[in-house]
């Protein structure tokens, strides 16, 4: 048997951070993918192969068995001391998430084995970049599995999963990033409502003038950034909880004026909304500095995931009526604009074979 899934990345609109905290957010899904591949092995052995990190690893049910439980355990006693370098542990190594993802898919469905398969990793999506990589790798290796073992491809039950997979990883995630990844199109996500598909279709005038540029590989991961802001809403809380209204305030403005095609006022909001997370200290000094020479050439510009301190922060969701205006502001980075598709498919199932 061989048998390829894919799952989108994803870009939040607005509303990354607050919506760890119960504030709504709107994401949607975009046309970077990944891609995992299940094929049948005659032996016992479960292959992990990533061709983004090119290593592979063959490992046995016991081991990965054993791994997950240990994983499990370091992020129980996180979960009680908020020791990010514990939650760091779990997943030191590229493909600790990976094995971690297959771990937790046994675990959850209680299999006391499983046939022998090599996977491979294929993401077209940008690591560290603020567009959900991780999210869409837990949905697609669960979403592979499932198939794998000829149960039911159900999206609730693999997203639940994902989201299991995915607190391991960054800590206290919303579960934004992987529902996306897993339903697809432009979505209202708040974390006790989950995910609301919007029906609406962005208009062209409003979708031509989102642009993306990726800043760099924060040093920071998601979890510490998270975790850092949850730090200073305990020491702050009015500051804080003030600064997670208001930002709740503007995704709701913000759904109106991109249905509407409110170019102008998308542009102050945008900025309103990256003026919030600077408040929080998510985004770097360096990053700043491109936001704010976009700004001064007319356009809008925040961060899309978890941010930075030290320098990069991931890719910048940019929002310009004029291109040239903004490369001209971008040249001295040596940044250049790209445009993705927006509110594309979701998981989905690319091919299945039985050729062995």
């Amino acid at each position: 048997m061989k048998l390829l899934v894919s799952a989108p990345g994803k870009l939040h609109l607005l509303g990354e951070h607050v919506v760890v905290h119960n504030k709504p957010a709107i994401i949607t899904a975009v046309d970077k993918r990944c891609f995992v591949q299940i094929d049948f092995r005659k032996d016992e052995k479960i292959k992990i192969v990533s061709k983004n990190y090119k290593q592979e690893i063959t490992i046995t049910f016991l081991e990965i068995v054993n791994k997950f439980q240990k994983a499990e355990k370091a992020y129980q006693k996180y979960s009680k001391t908020n020791n990010i370098e514990l939650l760091k542990s779990i997943t030191k190594d590229p493909l600790d998430y990976p094995l971690l993802i297959v771990g937790q898919f046994i675990n959850s469905n209680g299999l006391k084995s499983i046939s022998g398969f090599d996977l491979t990793i294929d993401s077209k999506i940008p690591v560290g970049a603020g567009m959900g990589s991780s999210g869409a790798l837990a949905v697609s290796i669960i979403g592979a599995l499932y198939l794998f073992i000829n149960k039911k491809f159900d999206k609730e039950t693999i997203n639940k999963i994902a989201y299991l997979c995915e607190q391991k990883k960054h800590g206290k995630p919303s579960g934004g990033d992987n529902t996306t990844s897993c339903f697809g199109g432009l979505v209202w996500f708040k974390k006790d409502e989950g995910l609301k598909s919007l029906v609406f279709v962005l208009p062209k005038d409003v979708t031509q003038n989102f642009y993306v540029v990726n800043t760099g590989t924060p040093k920071e991961t998601t979890g510490e950034m998270v975790s850092m802001v949850k730090d200073l809403l305990q020491k702050n809380p009015k500051v804080i909880q003030d600064i997670f209204d208001d930002q709740a305030i503007l995704v709701n403005n913000l759904l109106n004026s991109l249905k509407n095609g409110e170019n102008d006022q998308i542009i102050e909001i945008i900025r309103a909304g990256e003026g919030n997370l600077e408040k929080l200290g998510v985004v770097s000094l360096f990053v700043q500095k491109i936001i704010r020479d976009i700004e001064a050439s007319g356009g809008a510009a925040k961060i899309c995931g978890g941010g930075g301190i030290k320098k990069g922060t991931g890719m910048l969701l940019i929002y310009h009526k004029d291109l040239k205006k903004l490369q001209k502001a971008l040249k001295n980075y040596k940044l250049i604009p790209t445009q993705l598709t927006l509110g594309v498919e979701g998981l989905k199932i690319e091919n299945i074979s039985d050729t062995i």
